[in-house]
Protein backbone atom coordinates (compact mmCIF):
# COMPACT_ATOMS: atom_id res chain seq x y z
CA UNK A 1 0.00 0.00 0.00
CA UNK A 2 1.15 3.31 -0.49
CA UNK A 3 2.67 5.78 2.32
CA UNK A 4 0.86 8.50 3.01
CA UNK A 5 1.28 11.72 0.95
CA UNK A 6 3.33 13.73 3.98
CA UNK A 7 5.57 10.48 4.96
CA UNK A 8 6.59 11.05 0.56
CA UNK A 9 6.98 14.94 0.98
CA UNK A 10 4.40 15.13 -1.66
CA UNK A 11 1.21 17.65 -2.18
CA UNK A 12 -1.17 15.40 -3.94
CA UNK A 13 -1.82 12.23 -5.93
CA UNK A 14 -2.69 13.41 -9.30
CA UNK A 15 -5.75 11.14 -10.17
CA UNK A 16 -5.00 8.80 -13.94
CA UNK A 17 -6.99 10.88 -16.62
CA UNK A 18 -10.37 10.03 -16.76
CA UNK A 19 -11.76 7.88 -19.98
CA UNK A 20 -12.61 8.58 -22.86
CA UNK A 21 -16.56 9.29 -22.45
CA UNK A 22 -15.52 11.35 -19.57
CA UNK A 23 -13.40 13.59 -21.18
CA UNK A 24 -14.63 17.51 -21.43
CA UNK A 25 -12.19 18.62 -23.94
CA UNK A 26 -13.52 15.64 -25.86
CA UNK A 27 -17.12 16.34 -26.46
CA UNK A 28 -18.42 16.98 -29.22
CA UNK A 29 -19.51 20.49 -30.75
CA UNK A 30 -23.43 19.66 -30.34
CA UNK A 31 -22.45 18.76 -26.68
CA UNK A 32 -20.54 22.11 -25.67
CA UNK A 33 -23.04 24.74 -25.19
CA UNK A 34 -21.10 27.89 -26.58
CA UNK A 35 -20.27 31.18 -23.78
CA UNK A 36 -23.33 32.88 -22.53
CA UNK A 37 -23.31 36.34 -21.56
CA UNK A 38 -21.23 37.94 -19.00
CA UNK A 39 -22.40 36.55 -15.60
CA UNK A 40 -24.60 34.29 -16.79
CA UNK A 41 -22.63 31.20 -16.70
CA UNK A 42 -21.74 29.72 -12.52
CA UNK A 43 -18.86 28.01 -11.52
CA UNK A 44 -19.42 24.29 -11.51
CA UNK A 45 -20.53 23.02 -7.63
CA UNK A 46 -19.58 20.34 -5.34
CA UNK A 47 -22.37 18.30 -3.30
CA UNK A 48 -22.78 15.56 -0.98
CA UNK A 49 -20.71 15.19 2.40
CA UNK A 50 -17.66 17.41 2.37
CA UNK A 51 -16.39 16.54 5.59
CA UNK A 52 -15.98 13.64 6.03
CA UNK A 53 -18.37 11.16 8.77
CA UNK A 54 -15.08 10.68 10.75
CA UNK A 55 -14.20 14.61 10.48
CA UNK A 56 -10.46 13.56 8.79
CA UNK A 57 -11.09 14.71 5.42
CA UNK A 58 -12.09 17.20 3.56
CA UNK A 59 -13.53 17.47 -0.12
CA UNK A 60 -13.27 21.08 -2.30
CA UNK A 61 -12.79 22.04 -5.81
CA UNK A 62 -9.74 24.41 -7.07
CA UNK A 63 -10.47 26.93 -10.42
CA UNK A 64 -12.42 26.46 -13.21
CA UNK A 65 -12.40 26.14 -17.12
CA UNK A 66 -13.84 28.82 -19.14
CA UNK A 67 -12.98 27.19 -22.46
CA UNK A 68 -16.12 25.01 -22.21
CA UNK A 69 -19.48 25.50 -20.60
CA UNK A 70 -22.93 22.82 -20.14
CA UNK A 71 -25.57 23.85 -18.34
CA UNK A 72 -24.71 26.79 -17.75
CA UNK A 73 -22.20 25.93 -15.68
CA UNK A 74 -18.34 27.04 -16.32
CA UNK A 75 -16.54 22.51 -15.18
CA UNK A 76 -14.25 22.96 -12.36
CA UNK A 77 -10.60 22.27 -12.47
CA UNK A 78 -10.06 19.63 -10.17
CA UNK A 79 -11.83 18.27 -7.26
CA UNK A 80 -9.38 17.67 -4.30
CA UNK A 81 -9.29 15.59 -0.92
CA UNK A 82 -7.27 17.66 2.07
CA UNK A 83 -6.52 16.51 5.02
CA UNK A 84 -9.09 18.53 7.41
CA UNK A 85 -7.12 20.16 9.67
CA UNK A 86 -3.99 20.57 7.46
CA UNK A 87 -5.38 21.26 4.25
CA UNK A 88 -3.01 19.68 2.83
CA UNK A 89 -4.16 17.64 -0.83
CA UNK A 90 -3.96 14.26 -0.35
CA UNK A 91 -6.11 13.33 -3.70
CA UNK A 92 -7.10 15.15 -6.66
CA UNK A 93 -8.89 14.04 -9.84
CA UNK A 94 -10.66 15.98 -12.56
CA UNK A 95 -13.73 18.16 -12.12
CA UNK A 96 -16.85 18.34 -14.19
CA UNK A 97 -20.00 20.36 -14.28
CA UNK A 98 -21.05 18.93 -11.18
CA UNK A 99 -20.16 16.15 -8.62
CA UNK A 100 -20.72 15.19 -5.50
CA UNK A 101 -19.24 12.98 -2.98
CA UNK A 102 -20.18 10.55 -0.08
CA UNK A 103 -17.80 9.62 2.53
CA UNK A 104 -18.24 5.84 4.04
CA UNK A 105 -19.25 5.29 7.82
CA UNK A 106 -15.84 4.89 8.84
CA UNK A 107 -14.26 6.96 6.98
CA UNK A 108 -11.89 4.49 4.95
CA UNK A 109 -13.58 5.48 1.22
CA UNK A 110 -15.07 8.35 -0.57
CA UNK A 111 -17.41 7.92 -3.44
CA UNK A 112 -17.35 10.52 -6.14
CA UNK A 113 -19.61 11.34 -8.31
CA UNK A 114 -19.43 13.04 -11.46
CA UNK A 115 -21.52 14.44 -14.82
CA UNK A 116 -21.52 16.75 -17.56
CA UNK A 117 -24.08 16.99 -20.28
CA UNK A 118 -23.54 13.30 -21.74
CA UNK A 119 -22.12 11.11 -19.00
CA UNK A 120 -21.45 10.62 -15.57
CA UNK A 121 -18.51 8.28 -13.61
CA UNK A 122 -18.23 7.09 -10.44
CA UNK A 123 -14.82 6.73 -8.65
CA UNK A 124 -14.68 5.31 -5.07
CA UNK A 125 -11.07 6.64 -4.03
CA UNK A 126 -9.38 4.74 -0.55
CA UNK A 127 -8.20 7.39 1.84
CA UNK A 128 -5.18 5.28 2.92
CA UNK A 129 -3.07 4.29 0.33
CA UNK A 130 -4.91 6.90 -2.07
CA UNK A 131 -5.62 4.32 -5.09
CA UNK A 132 -9.14 4.54 -6.81
CA UNK A 133 -11.54 2.00 -8.40
CA UNK A 134 -13.81 3.58 -11.67
CA UNK A 135 -17.28 1.93 -11.08
CA UNK A 136 -18.12 0.21 -14.28
CA UNK A 137 -21.34 -2.45 -14.85
CA UNK A 138 -21.14 -5.93 -13.85
CA UNK A 139 -20.07 -6.93 -17.11
CA UNK A 140 -16.67 -4.65 -16.75
CA UNK A 141 -18.41 -2.00 -19.29
CA UNK A 142 -18.35 1.59 -18.45
CA UNK A 143 -21.80 3.18 -17.42
CA UNK A 144 -23.15 3.86 -20.85
CA UNK A 145 -23.05 7.79 -22.21
CA UNK A 146 -26.39 9.98 -21.61
CA UNK A 147 -26.89 8.22 -18.82
CA UNK A 148 -27.45 10.21 -15.73
CA UNK A 149 -27.68 10.48 -12.08
CA UNK A 150 -30.76 10.61 -10.28
CA UNK A 151 -32.34 14.27 -10.31
CA UNK A 152 -34.39 12.85 -7.11
CA UNK A 153 -33.02 10.38 -4.04
CA UNK A 154 -29.28 9.49 -3.83
CA UNK A 155 -27.31 8.04 -6.71
CA UNK A 156 -25.33 6.31 -3.75
CA UNK A 157 -25.85 5.06 -0.67
CA UNK A 158 -22.96 3.51 1.92
CA UNK A 159 -24.77 0.24 3.48
CA UNK A 160 -21.69 -0.61 5.70
CA UNK A 161 -17.60 0.10 5.66
CA UNK A 162 -16.64 -1.25 2.46
CA UNK A 163 -20.30 -2.14 0.81
CA UNK A 164 -21.96 0.84 -1.38
CA UNK A 165 -25.05 0.85 -3.23
CA UNK A 166 -25.24 2.52 -6.49
CA UNK A 167 -28.16 4.15 -8.86
CA UNK A 168 -28.08 5.33 -11.84
CA UNK A 169 -30.27 7.08 -14.27
CA UNK A 170 -33.19 9.65 -13.63
CA UNK A 171 -36.22 7.87 -13.60
CA UNK A 172 -39.80 8.13 -14.61
CA UNK A 173 -40.36 9.49 -18.36
CA UNK A 174 -36.22 10.89 -18.21
CA UNK A 175 -34.91 6.89 -18.41
CA UNK A 176 -35.13 3.81 -16.77
CA UNK A 177 -33.06 3.98 -13.08
CA UNK A 178 -30.84 0.70 -12.42
CA UNK A 179 -29.24 -0.18 -8.96
CA UNK A 180 -26.10 -1.44 -7.89
CA UNK A 181 -24.56 -3.02 -4.96
CA UNK A 182 -20.58 -2.57 -4.91
CA UNK A 183 -18.02 -4.49 -2.66
CA UNK A 184 -14.44 -2.50 -2.40
CA UNK A 185 -10.98 -3.61 -0.81
CA UNK A 186 -8.13 -2.73 -0.68
CA UNK A 187 -6.14 -5.92 -2.09
CA UNK A 188 -2.04 -6.16 -3.21
CA UNK A 189 -2.07 -2.18 -2.46
CA UNK A 190 -4.73 -1.44 -4.89
CA UNK A 191 -8.50 -0.94 -4.49
CA UNK A 192 -10.39 -3.63 -6.25
CA UNK A 193 -14.26 -3.31 -6.86
CA UNK A 194 -17.04 -5.76 -7.91
CA UNK A 195 -21.00 -4.92 -8.92
CA UNK A 196 -23.80 -6.84 -8.50
CA UNK A 197 -26.96 -5.36 -10.25
CA UNK A 198 -29.95 -5.57 -7.94
CA UNK A 199 -33.63 -4.83 -7.83
CA UNK A 200 -35.98 -3.72 -5.18
CA UNK A 201 -39.18 -2.45 -4.55
CA UNK A 202 -40.53 -1.08 -1.34
CA UNK A 203 -43.01 -2.89 0.86
CA UNK A 204 -46.67 -1.74 1.39
CA UNK A 205 -47.02 -1.76 4.63
CA UNK A 206 -46.79 0.93 7.35
CA UNK A 207 -43.84 -0.48 10.12
CA UNK A 208 -42.18 1.75 12.72
CA UNK A 209 -39.86 -1.04 13.98
CA UNK A 210 -37.56 1.81 16.37
CA UNK A 211 -41.42 3.07 18.29
CA UNK A 212 -40.34 6.22 17.11
CA UNK A 213 -44.20 7.40 15.60
CA UNK A 214 -42.00 7.63 12.23
CA UNK A 215 -42.88 4.82 9.85
CA UNK A 216 -39.47 3.46 7.89
CA UNK A 217 -39.19 2.82 4.40
CA UNK A 218 -38.65 -0.82 4.18
CA UNK A 219 -37.22 -2.28 0.90
CA UNK A 220 -37.00 -5.53 -0.56
CA UNK A 221 -33.67 -6.37 -2.12
CA UNK A 222 -33.12 -8.97 -4.98
CA UNK A 223 -29.33 -8.84 -5.96
CA UNK A 224 -28.43 -10.60 -9.05
CA UNK A 225 -26.63 -13.79 -9.81
CA UNK A 226 -24.21 -13.71 -11.88
CA UNK A 227 -23.28 -17.19 -13.49
CA UNK A 228 -19.77 -15.83 -15.44
CA UNK A 229 -18.08 -14.81 -12.52
CA UNK A 230 -19.80 -17.55 -10.50
CA UNK A 231 -21.20 -15.18 -7.96
CA UNK A 232 -24.46 -16.12 -6.56
CA UNK A 233 -27.42 -13.84 -5.57
CA UNK A 234 -29.41 -13.41 -2.63
CA UNK A 235 -32.11 -10.88 -1.19
CA UNK A 236 -32.26 -8.28 1.58
CA UNK A 237 -34.74 -6.63 3.38
CA UNK A 238 -33.82 -2.77 4.20
CA UNK A 239 -35.03 -0.62 6.42
CA UNK A 240 -34.41 3.22 5.76
CA UNK A 241 -35.24 5.77 7.49
CA UNK A 242 -37.95 9.00 6.04
CA UNK A 243 -35.21 10.54 5.01
CA UNK A 244 -33.78 7.60 3.14
CA UNK A 245 -30.70 6.84 5.61
CA UNK A 246 -30.28 3.01 5.65
CA UNK A 247 -31.04 1.87 9.10
CA UNK A 248 -31.32 -1.70 9.06
CA UNK A 249 -30.28 -4.69 6.52
CA UNK A 250 -30.57 -8.40 6.55
CA UNK A 251 -29.68 -10.86 3.92
CA UNK A 252 -31.46 -13.99 2.80
CA UNK A 253 -30.48 -16.52 -0.24
CA UNK A 254 -32.47 -19.75 -1.77
CA UNK A 255 -29.02 -21.78 -1.31
CA UNK A 256 -29.39 -24.07 1.53
CA UNK A 257 -27.00 -22.12 3.49
CA UNK A 258 -28.91 -18.82 3.66
CA UNK A 259 -32.44 -20.08 4.44
CA UNK A 260 -34.77 -17.80 6.70
CA UNK A 261 -37.57 -16.04 6.92
CA UNK A 262 -38.38 -12.71 8.41
CA UNK A 263 -42.16 -11.29 10.09
CA UNK A 264 -43.45 -7.87 10.37
CA UNK A 265 -45.44 -8.51 13.92
CA UNK A 266 -47.64 -6.24 16.03
CA UNK A 267 -47.16 -7.16 19.71
CA UNK A 268 -48.90 -5.12 21.84
CA UNK A 269 -49.90 -2.38 19.50
CA UNK A 270 -46.03 -1.86 18.42
CA UNK A 271 -44.14 -3.22 15.65
CA UNK A 272 -41.60 -5.52 15.77
CA UNK A 273 -39.12 -7.99 13.13
CA UNK A 274 -39.49 -11.46 13.67
CA UNK A 275 -36.26 -13.65 12.37
CA UNK A 276 -37.17 -16.99 12.20
CA UNK A 277 -34.67 -19.90 11.15
CA UNK A 278 -36.00 -23.32 11.19
CA UNK A 279 -33.13 -25.24 9.86
CA UNK A 280 -32.76 -29.05 9.45
CA UNK A 281 -29.83 -30.60 8.12
CA UNK A 282 -29.64 -34.50 7.30
CA UNK A 283 -32.01 -35.06 10.01
CA UNK A 284 -30.53 -32.72 12.84
CA UNK A 285 -32.72 -29.51 13.67
CA UNK A 286 -32.10 -26.47 15.15
CA UNK A 287 -35.06 -23.78 15.52
CA UNK A 288 -34.44 -20.28 16.55
CA UNK A 289 -36.12 -17.31 16.61
CA UNK A 290 -35.82 -13.45 17.87
CA UNK A 291 -38.36 -11.25 18.21
CA UNK A 292 -36.41 -7.27 18.39
CA UNK A 293 -37.21 -3.60 17.71
CA UNK A 294 -34.73 -1.12 16.35
CA UNK A 295 -32.90 1.38 18.40
CA UNK A 296 -32.66 4.87 17.39
CA UNK A 297 -29.36 3.86 15.69
CA UNK A 298 -30.50 0.79 13.79
CA UNK A 299 -29.34 -1.42 16.13
CA UNK A 300 -31.39 -4.88 17.04
CA UNK A 301 -32.70 -4.51 20.61
CA UNK A 302 -34.28 -8.34 21.34
CA UNK A 303 -37.18 -8.50 23.35
CA UNK A 304 -37.81 -12.16 22.87
CA UNK A 305 -35.71 -15.04 21.81
CA UNK A 306 -36.14 -19.24 21.81
CA UNK A 307 -34.90 -22.21 20.17
CA UNK A 308 -35.44 -26.00 19.83
CA UNK A 309 -32.86 -28.80 18.81
CA UNK A 310 -33.91 -32.62 18.47
CA UNK A 311 -32.53 -35.24 16.22
CA UNK A 312 -35.30 -37.51 14.19
CA UNK A 313 -32.00 -39.96 12.94
CA UNK A 314 -33.26 -43.02 15.26
CA UNK A 315 -31.13 -45.97 15.11
CA UNK A 316 -27.95 -44.25 14.55
CA UNK A 317 -25.24 -44.71 16.40
CA UNK A 318 -24.88 -41.31 17.40
CA UNK A 319 -28.11 -40.13 18.36
CA UNK A 320 -29.19 -36.75 19.89
CA UNK A 321 -32.28 -35.43 22.18
CA UNK A 322 -36.03 -35.78 20.85
CA UNK A 323 -38.35 -34.00 23.26
CA UNK A 324 -41.69 -33.89 21.71
CA UNK A 325 -43.03 -31.85 24.60
CA UNK A 326 -40.33 -28.89 23.97
CA UNK A 327 -40.45 -29.21 20.09
CA UNK A 328 -44.51 -28.62 20.44
CA UNK A 329 -43.53 -25.83 23.08
CA UNK A 330 -41.66 -23.75 20.49
CA UNK A 331 -43.49 -24.29 17.20
CA UNK A 332 -46.59 -23.00 19.75
CA UNK A 333 -44.65 -20.25 20.91
CA UNK A 334 -43.29 -19.30 17.42
CA UNK A 335 -46.80 -19.56 15.87
CA UNK A 336 -48.39 -17.72 18.44
CA UNK A 337 -46.19 -15.07 17.45
CA UNK A 338 -46.91 -15.53 13.44
CA UNK A 339 -50.67 -14.96 14.21
CA UNK A 340 -50.69 -11.15 14.21
CA UNK A 341 -48.04 -10.29 11.65
CA UNK A 342 -46.92 -10.13 7.95
CA UNK A 343 -44.64 -12.34 5.50
CA UNK A 344 -41.62 -10.00 4.79
CA UNK A 345 -39.46 -12.32 3.32
CA UNK A 346 -39.02 -15.71 3.28
CA UNK A 347 -36.12 -18.76 1.24
CA UNK A 348 -37.02 -21.78 3.28
CA UNK A 349 -37.31 -24.52 1.19
CA UNK A 350 -34.78 -22.30 -2.14
CA UNK A 351 -38.09 -20.63 -2.31
CA UNK A 352 -38.55 -16.91 -2.24
CA UNK A 353 -41.61 -15.68 -1.13
CA UNK A 354 -42.55 -12.11 0.26
CA UNK A 355 -46.27 -11.09 1.31
CA UNK A 356 -49.06 -12.55 3.07
CA UNK A 357 -50.08 -13.15 6.33
CA UNK A 358 -47.38 -14.73 8.67
CA UNK A 359 -50.09 -17.02 9.94
CA UNK A 360 -50.28 -19.22 6.86
CA UNK A 361 -46.52 -19.97 7.63
CA UNK A 362 -46.15 -23.65 7.90
CA UNK A 363 -42.87 -24.78 6.33
CA UNK A 364 -41.69 -25.57 10.30
CA UNK A 365 -44.55 -27.82 10.49
CA UNK A 366 -44.59 -29.66 7.59
CA UNK A 367 -42.57 -32.83 9.22
CA UNK A 368 -45.38 -33.56 11.33
CA UNK A 369 -48.48 -32.36 9.08
CA UNK A 370 -47.13 -34.06 5.86
CA UNK A 371 -47.15 -37.30 7.98
CA UNK A 372 -49.72 -39.90 7.28
CA UNK A 373 -49.69 -40.11 11.18
CA UNK A 374 -50.69 -37.32 11.53
CA UNK A 375 -53.88 -36.80 13.33
CA UNK A 376 -56.31 -33.45 13.64
CA UNK A 377 -58.36 -34.37 16.35
CA UNK A 378 -54.21 -34.58 18.62
CA UNK A 379 -52.18 -31.54 20.09
CA UNK A 380 -49.26 -31.09 18.46
CA UNK A 381 -47.16 -32.36 20.91
CA UNK A 382 -49.32 -35.64 20.54
CA UNK A 383 -48.88 -36.06 17.42
CA UNK A 384 -44.98 -35.35 17.60
CA UNK A 385 -44.91 -38.04 20.09
CA UNK A 386 -46.65 -40.57 17.97
CA UNK A 387 -44.72 -39.78 14.84
CA UNK A 388 -41.50 -39.74 16.53
CA UNK A 389 -42.46 -42.99 18.02
CA UNK A 390 -42.93 -44.78 14.32
CA UNK A 391 -39.78 -43.39 12.79
CA UNK A 392 -37.67 -44.82 15.87
CA UNK A 393 -39.39 -48.17 15.79
CA UNK A 394 -38.97 -48.34 12.22
CA UNK A 395 -35.14 -47.11 12.50
CA UNK A 396 -34.10 -49.16 15.22
CA UNK A 397 -35.81 -52.69 14.24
Amino acid sequence: MLLLLAACGQARVPEEPLGKTASLEEETPEDVEAPGEAGSIQSAVLEGELLSPDGRFLARMEGHRESVTSMGLYPADTVQITGAETGEVLWEGDGSYSQSILGSPEGGFSALARSARTWCSITVIETEGWTKWDFTLPDGSPVLEYTFLPDSGPWGVWQSEGSLDLTTGQGGDAGEQRHYTCAVETRDGKLKGIAWEERYETLPGSYDFDHDGEPEIVELVNVAEDEERNLAGWYELRARRPDNRLYWSNSFAEAHVGWGSCFACRVDGEDYLLRYLPSMYQGYATYTYELFFLDETGEEQVVRDGSVSFDINFGAPVHERFNPAAVAAFLEEVHGLLEDSELLLATEGGNFRSGGPGSDFKDDLAHWTDNELYDENKSLEENIRDIGACWEENRTA
